[in-house]
């Protein structure tokens, strides 16, 4: 027997202590042993590495010859590729994942273990982490000598015992070491295993890396692998590692920022890029004459490296100089001593790219990346066209033209892919612009999004190890040279990200939305205020009032409703508890609310909380209230959840209730007829209001005033209303998200789109905040209010971008809502000429575009027979738009229009009719007489099976025909072009989003088996 071994590693990684443990197993069989001295730079974090001999037989040399060698054991990835020259046919390579990047220029660490996975017989193995679930991560060594011993002539228990020997004077330190070598032999033997069941190494890596370490401990039973794991989009362990390594020396030097170089070596890592060669000169040493030789070209970039000068081209603080040891040494000492004020760390030189020096003159040469944690969406990506013209190109480009974003947790490399592919960017980086050659291959672009994407997930978010997060990481620009991508400058920023709440549960907000008992607190006895408003506003809705209480004391009753002294007296838990009193009295009132267990859901009605000036004590008294009430509940059913404050609370149609205080005389009330299957979510209470009010024939399921968030919030709302099968519309108006809640509601969106539901979305907000001078281009480009109205398009919503356009929307959306949309082909029907035009005019506009096509012959001729009848056959053509003229009576645009709804050419009809022409009864005094169009439309509509939409474009005067019209349930509008523009928006939604339930998940989601939504910035037309 003879083992030949080459123990490899860097410096101080402890590879003498394997060879030391290896010898005490060896001579206590008898064995022969013989090791050579440690070569290279161990005390400097150099290589180094040993040969060990091991026989049965006496051995004369301690130098393995070439071709011999059986094993290598090397602690550092990199350090196993040195020696291959050794091995022999037979021989195993075992190797550590984890990488010592103490030198530029490292190679990516995925494609470097590829490369030791080549060798036939290898183990890859994860030591750090193995040894941190050990007990220490300083015994990596000894996990690598456990992964080792599969290969070893020993017993494992001969190995366990001299690893247990070396610590006999540290009781604690041998028991964690042989913890180590068990956990890195199980961990082995599991890798081993995987790829003989056919797992590719990477797949391998990944899988035992999504185990618990327990279960490689001894004595656990063997895990086995799955063929079809498919893990979701992240980083691998070695990756991670890594980066995190590099993230945590940042900040323990006490940066926020990355320098230059440190986002480099980020991308490298994973694989996302091969940057120029650069070197780092730290200020305090000089630039050696080697390191400058190893630097093609004639000239070099010198840059200022310091935390305080983010954009160093405005800062005068990069150079392009003759690569010349004296003129960069002193181009080097200049730009310190420009910059010493700013408390600098030294030059980065870099290699020059040729051509890549960007500028507006070199639009389509350059491209940005970057990614972002945001508050109410957490981490962001987005791409575009690059340079120092970013920001401005994207200002003043149509959303989606200039830049791509997503939201990083619901979007894959591949879909980001495909939305970059939408942009100007790519049009002209891909080579589709006329005069542009391609500059990048898409397989470059998959990589780099990948590698931005993989990190933001594992950095941009709130860690459990408490590790740093990164806030921001963005290169730009990137160049290109021979279609790869290249790095000119890179930036980020650590700092700390917001965890996300604790959901609230889902069945207390709906118990809120249909309560069975409901209390009202804040009700005089004496005078008319909101309170007692609301309890009277609860009995006209015919809410039982043997379900209903005040909590007041020193009162019997108040207009018949009972009175209760507190909310711990409630004969019965409250399912809604509408919370009317002043804001001062707000925290009394909470923790009164909380201590009864009595309140499933409570509406805060005061406003004057955190919005103005002096008050924002006031709310962190009560949200501190809310979230200790979260955490002490023993249930999530028996949480109470809050509404609110500010809130004009809920009008709920299903519930039997009314909490908004609007006078009667002022807002009409709708409480006879039967409600529509729709409801309203909004932040503003003036909002909701103000849509009832200018939509007098709408009357919602229900109407939700969410106030401020401090409990529940826009996504609770959403989601609660959405589950309900008596609503089939949601319109949403949103200011602002509470903390990370955008996420949860664009899930929410997506739910309700995948189901047949529809979500009409207005984002206020879209006013560029200010932003601090540390922030990237990122923040600038892919701000809130652009990644909301991308992501929730996307999502499925039906984004509009005014008040009158939520309302036409709304509208139609309620009232063709059962009506199949089949396609986009549009006919129009008019008696005015100008209109004919307008109609054709608008079919392409902001996020939509739909056609009028030609009648075929057999339609046309069919047609021509009804304008015949009519004797309108030599004054009308038979086309789409067709334009009736002022003669045609009722008759024949009744005729007209059922057959192009019955036309299997046709998807959706609008009738437009100016109503000053004879030849129509349009009057108040005509309407009312048989066949006029107040009756035809509206029996068209009521059999159609297709959308139709009626115009009526004409003063007041002719204000009684449209609402005869509209109030017998046809959309109508007071303008053509809008009609079309409105009915172009919906039907686009509706065809786009209809197929969406049948669609396949793309993107594995950690914790969530909700599918993933591709965040699109729009492409728009026109």
């Amino acid at each position: 027997m003879e083992t030949n071994m080459i123990l490899a590693g860097v410096g101080g990684q402890g590879i003498l202590t394997i060879s030391r443990a290896l010898t005490q197993a060896a001579l206590r069989q008898g064995w022969s042993v013989k090791q050579a001295e440690l070569h290279g730079m161990s005390q400097r974090g150099g290589a180094v590495q040993s040969h060990l001999r091991i026989s049965d037989r006496e051995i004369f040399s301690d130098i393995i010859p070439m071709g011999r060698a059986d094993l290598i054991i090397a602690v550092e990835p990199l350090e196993s590729l040195r020696y291959n020259a050794y091995l022999s046919p037979d021989s195993v390579i075992v190797a550590s994942v984890n990488p010592m990047t103490n030198i530029a220029g490292y190679p990516p660490i995925e494609e470097l273990l590829d490369r030791v996975a080549r060798h036939p017989r290898h183990v890859l193995v994860d030591a750090e982490r193995l040894a941190r679930a050990a007990g220490a991560a300083r015994s990596s060594n000894i996990v690598m000598l456990g992964a080792a011993s599969l290969f070893l002539p020993f017993e494992p228990a001969q190995l366990s015992q001299a690893v247990g020997d070396l610590f006999s004077g540290k009781p604690e330190a041998a028991e964690i070491n042989v913890r180590a070598f068990a956990l890195g032999r199980s961990a082995a033997s599991a890798y081993v295993d995987a790829l003989e069941r056919g797992a590719t190494p990477r797949a391998a890596r990944r899988w035992i890396g999504e185990i618990d370490p327990a279960h490689f401990a001894d004595g656990s039973p063997p895990v086995v692998y799955a063929a079809d794991e498919s893990p979701a989009l992240c980083l691998s362990g070695p990756e991670f590692r890594a980066a995190d390594a590099l993230l945590r020396c940042v900040q323990q030097l006490g940066r926020r920022q990355l320098f230059e170089h440190e986002v480099y070596t980020l991308m490298e890592l994973t694989g996302a890029i091969v940057p120029p060669r650069y070197a780092f000169v730290p200020d305090g040493q000089s630039l050696s004459s080697e390191t400058l030789a190893e630097f093609t070209g004639e000239r070099v970039v010198l840059k200022i490296v310091s935390a305080a000068v983010v954009h160093k081209s405005d800062a005068a603080g990069v150079v392009f100089c003759t690569k010349s040891l004296d003129v960069v040494r002193r181009e080097i000492d200049r730009l310190i001593g420009l910059h010493a004020a700013a408390g600098v760390a030294g030059v980065l030189m870099v290699e020059f790219v040729e051509g890549a020096r960007g500028g507006f003159s070199g639009l389509g040469s350059e491209l940005f990346v970057g990614i972002r944690a945001t508050r109410e969406f957490g981490p962001v990506i987005a791409a575009g066209l690059g340079g120092v013209d970013t920001e401005y190109l994207a200002s003043r480009m149509r959303p989606g033209v200039a830049v791509a974003k997503a939201i990083v947790a619901t979007t894959s490399a591949e879909q980001f892919l495909e939305l970059f592919r939408q942009t100007a960017a790519y049009d002209i980086l891909g080579g589709r612009a006329r005069g542009h050659r391609r500059a990048v291959s898409d397989g470059e672009l998959l990589r780099c999004f990948r590698a931005f994407l993989s990190l933001a997930r594992a950095f941009c978010r709130p860690r459990d190890d408490g590790g740093p997060t990164l806030v921001e990481l963005e290169v730009n620009p990137f160049a290109f040279r021979r279609l790869r991508m290249v790095p000119l400058d890179g930036r980020g920023r650590l700092g700390p990200v917001r965890s996300p709440e604790a959901p609230r549960p889902v069945e207390n907000v709906e118990r809120m939305l249909q309560p069975r008992s409901i209390a009202v607190l804040g009700v005089s006895a004496n005078t008319i205020n909101f309170g007692r408003i609301i309890v009277r506003n609860i009995k006209s809705c015919g809410f039982p009032v043997a379900h209903t209480y005040i909590i007041k004391k020193d009162e019997r009753e108040i207009d018949g409703v009972r009175c209760v002294p507190s909310c711990a007296e409630l004969p019965e838990p409250a399912d809604l508890l509408v919370v009317a009193t002043a804001a001062a009295t707000l925290p009394v009132a909470l923790d009164d609310i909380v201590a009864s267990r009595k309140v499933r859901s409570a509406i805060m009605i005061p406003g004057g909380v955190g919005e103005t000036d002096g008050t924002q004590e006031l709310e962190a008294r009560i949200e501190s209230i809310i979230r200790r009430a979260g955490a002490t509940a023993a249930s999530p059913v028996e949480r109470t959840v809050f509404l609110g404050p500010n809130s004009l609370g809920i009008q709920s149609r299903c519930g039997k209730y009314d909490t908004f205080f609007v006078p009667a005389a002022k807002l009409a009330v709708r409480r006879g007829s039967a409600p529509q299957r729709a409801a309203l979510i909004s932040q503003s209470g003036a909002f909701i209001v103000g849509r009832l009010s200018n939509l007098e024939s709408i009357d919602p399921m229900l109407a939700v005033s969410v106030g401020n968030q401090l409990d529940l919030t826009l996504s609770d709302l959403l989601r609660a209303v959405g589950r309900r099968d008596d609503v089939d519309v949601v319109g949403v108006y949103a200011e602002g998200f509470a903390d990370l809640d955008g996420e949860p509601f664009l899930r929410a969106i997506q739910d309700l789109s995948e189901s047949g539901k529809i979500v009409i979305f207005y984002k206020a907000g879209r006013t560029e905040a200010g932003r601090s001078a540390a922030a990237g281009h990122t923040a600038s480009v892919a701000g809130d209010y652009d990644v909301c109205q991308a992501a929730a398009a996307q999502a499925g919503a039906l984004v509009v971008d005014t008040f009158k356009e939520f309302e036409q929307v709304f509208d139609l959306a309620i009232k063709l809502h059962n009506l199949p949309a089949p396609g986009l082909r549009l006919a129009a029907i008019t008696n005015a000429g100008c209109e004919s035009v307008a109609m054709a005019d608008a079919i392409r506009g902001s996020r939509y575009e739909i056609e009028t096509p030609p009648l075929s012959p057999a339609l046309t001729t069919r047609l021509t027979s009804i304008l015949s009848r009519h004797g309108l056959d030599k004054l009308v053509n038979p086309r789409n738009p067709l334009d009736l003229t002022s003669g045609a009576p009722e008759a024949a645009y009744e005729e007209c229009t059922r057959l192009l709804l019955e036309s299997d050419e046709i998807d959706a009809v609008v009738v437009s009719a100016v109503p000053l022409t004879p030849s129509l009864r349009t009057t108040p005094d005509e309407i009312v007489q048989p066949g006029s169009l107040a009756t035809r439309l509206p029996a068209l509509f009521a059999t159609a099976r297709k959308p139709l939409v009626a115009v009526i474009d004409a003063g007041s005067l002719y204000d009684v025909l449209a609402r005869r019209i509209h109030d017998a349930g046809v959309p109508l509008f007071r303008t053509c072009d809008q009609a079309v523009r409105s009915l172009g928006r919906y039907l686009c939604h509706r065809v786009q989003f209809a197929p969406r339930s049948t669609a396949p998940s793309a993107v594995p989601l950690p914790d969530t088996d909700e599918r993933p939504m591709l965040v699109a910035a729009e492409s728009q037309a026109g």
